[in-house]
């Protein structure tokens, strides 16, 4: 007979883990061999305790969202004053605080993006969006615009739409087949690894945006909906494009009548030291997609915003309008929360500090290239950077998976208090917007050490 485990017995809990639950990207036999999950009992600032009183930096942010820090009692007490007064909406409702939060966003969104569908993630929100693209072109009697053309190297979420989308090496798709056919796939702009022969990262971003068009034109400029993209991708640890790319992937959609899709779920709301990362690539999308930030991960909210073009064509009698909905879209709890942490974003200019803190986390990734054999590249901007580990720097060949090097990387960092869990090849590095330098040194301390005890794992002399 189950029973429900005591909140202060980390054995039964985590015994409990593995017979109850699910958990993402891992199962209960490598839980197991890994001593379980972290289970955290309380979170503040940069910092999280487990149960049993060990004390981490939270290296990820949670997974890309607790922007302004843990423990801020601010955000949960709009969340409840919203929900003792109005807790949920009624069919065709809206809450004053969710219409507030819609104008602020028209208010801080890039360009003319003033019109927002609320949903609940970051997956619901980029679904939304190429819901939102292809609908739009049926309302222009463009009915078989219905390719999506996305970026190997990208990730933009795990429902059957969007999992599609891109490539990412840590979220493998063999349960899935078949891929929808409407999904078509092209490279993005990556120096390190470029695979257009080119002689700079310039003409590396000018092939991958030529890429593009060139695949408009083979498959029909008729058939294709939208280009989406994250003005950095994630995956790869923060890929910043050359400043030509995104500009000339602007103009080519624009020469053929494809919407541009921004996948802003991790880059927005001040990770990349600028509000979106629509700001840093100087290019306003037609359609953005945001999620995460937009509470700092403390209510589930998501969401896609248009540009008024895109919302005049859903304007009109009942044929117009768009056919798109999710039980808690609008929530307004979840409003609040943004709201809140909105306010905390601006009052703390996090975005600024997120930006200084960043040009730090640049020169402390920098020297630890220049000490570390094993690291063949860093890359990045403002809070969102990663190291690539290699075998060999000059032949960038990774290390055998059979090796678990990227385990080492994780044990390493976990037994010098900083909560990362190394993907393949990659280090990720995104803590929250409030860190100190004091803190951003120590950070990177434990980081530069962790990877001197994996050098001495495996026998190479730093």
């Amino acid at each position: 007979m189950p029973q429900i485990p005591a909140a202060n017995d980390p054995k039964a809990l985590r015994q409990a883990v593995l017979e109850h639950m699910h958990m993402g990207m891992t199962n209960q036999t490598i839980l197991a061999e890994e001593g379980g999950p972290l289970l955290m009992e309380s979170a503040e600032g940069i910092y999280i305790t487990d149960v049993e009183g060990n004390r981490y930096i939270d290296g990820i942010s949670g997974m890309g969202f607790r922007n302004v820090g843990h423990g801020r009692e601010e955000i949960a007490k709009a969340i409840y004053d919203q929900l003792n007064s109005v807790s949920m909406n009624v069919y065709s409702g809206a809450t004053p605080k969710t219409i507030q939060l819609a104008a602020k966003l028209a208010e801080i969104a890039p360009g003319d993006l003033s019109r927002t569908f609320f949903c609940q993630g970051g997956s619901e929100a980029n679904e939304s969006a190429l819901k939102m693209a292809q609908a739009y072109h049926v309302r222009r009697g463009d009915a078989g615009r219905h390719k999506i053309i996305s970026r190997y190297g990208s990730y933009h979420g795990s429902t059957y739409g969007t999992m599609w989308l891109g490539g990412h090496p840590g979220f493998p798709r063999t349960d899935y087949q078949p891929k929808p056919s409407n999904v078509v796939t092209v490279g993005q702009p990556l120096y390190y690894h470029d695979t257009y022969g080119s002689n700079s990262p310039e003409q590396n971003g000018e092939r991958a945006a030529q890429e593009i068009e060139k695949t408009i034109l083979f498959e029909g400029p008729e058939s294709v909906s939208a280009v989406i993209g994250e003005p950095v991708s994630q995956p790869f640890g923060g890929v910043v494009p050359p400043a030509n790319y995104w500009p000339m992937v602007r103009e080519i959609c624009d020469k053929y009548g494809v919407l541009l899709i921004f996948d802003e779920v991790i880059t927005g709301f001040g990770r990349l030291g600028t509000w979106f990362g629509s700001d840093l690539v100087k290019v306003v999308p037609d359609i953005m997609a945001f999620a995460k930030g937009i509470t700092s991960g403390y209510f589930p909210v998501g969401g896609a915003i248009s540009t008024q073009k895109i919302a005049d064509a859903f304007a009109g009698g009942p044929e117009k309008v768009w056919s798109h909905m999710y039980t808690y879209s609008a929530h307004p709890g979840g409003a609040a929360a943004a709201f809140a942490n909105l306010e905390i974003i601006e009052r703390e200019n996090l975005v600024e500090n997120a930006r200084i803190r960043g040009e730090q986390l640049t020169d402390s990734l920098e020297e630890m290239k220049a000490k570390h054999p094993i690291i063949g590249d860093v890359r990045g901007v403002g809070l969102l950077q990663g190291i690539e580990f290699v075998k060999d720097r000059k032949t960038k060949e990774h290390f055998d998976p059979s090796l678990g090097v990227s385990k080492m990387v994780t044990d390493e960092l976990r037994k010098r208090g900083v909560w990362i869990r190394s993907s393949l090849f990659i280090l990720l590095i995104a803590p929250p917007f409030n860190i100190t330098a004091d803190e951003m040194d120590d950070f990177t301390t434990r980081i530069d050490e962790a990877f001197g005890a994996v050098e001495r794992r495996l026998g190479i002399a730093a």
